[in-house]
Order: C-alpha cells, then structure tokens, then sequence
C-alpha cells in the first residue's frame, strides 16, 4: 500500500521575492525503504507543487537547487514550505 503526499514549497530570493522558473529537488527519507527522489518547477508565483506516490509515510524531505542542499523539513501532507535561495 502507498501513500500520497503533496507538499507546497514557495521559493523566495534574499528580498522575499518569487523566483519563477526553478527546478527544486525533493528527497524523501523513510524509517524502513530507501529515499526516493522527485522534481518540480516553480511556476509564476515561485511556487512548486509535489504530488507523489510513497512506500510509506516519508519523515522527512531535504531539498535542494541543483547539486547544493537548501533545507530539511518534517513531511506534513498539505503543508507549503518556504525556501529562500
């Protein structure tokens, strides 16, 4: 059995303004199955919207621009994340 989660993560620059256009990297830690990885775009509001599909309940996402690793956050469905890069 899977679970559906869907997470928000608005990304803001230094001056709290959206940053459009910015593939952010989500990777999912479990208690017993390895991390899964997933990718998504921010649209015109610097918004990103993940919607996945999970082996179990994840307990936490790290996420990243590109290569470098921005934050770690508690996996709570439905919650938007903010994410100054």
């Amino acid at each position: 059995m899977t679970t559906v989660v869907k997470l928000g993560v608005r990304v803001i620059d230094g001056e709290c303004i959206p940053v459009p256009g910015l593939e952010i990297g989500a990777r999912y830690r479990y208690e017993q199955s390895p991390s899964a990885w997933s990718s998504e775009c921010t649209d015109g509001d610097g918004l990103a919207w993940f919607r996945d599909e999970h082996p179990e309940a994840p307990l936490e996402v790290k996420l990243y621009v590109g290569d470098k690793l921005c934050d770690t956050f508690p996996v709570e469905d439905g919650a938007t994340m903010i994410l100054e890069v």
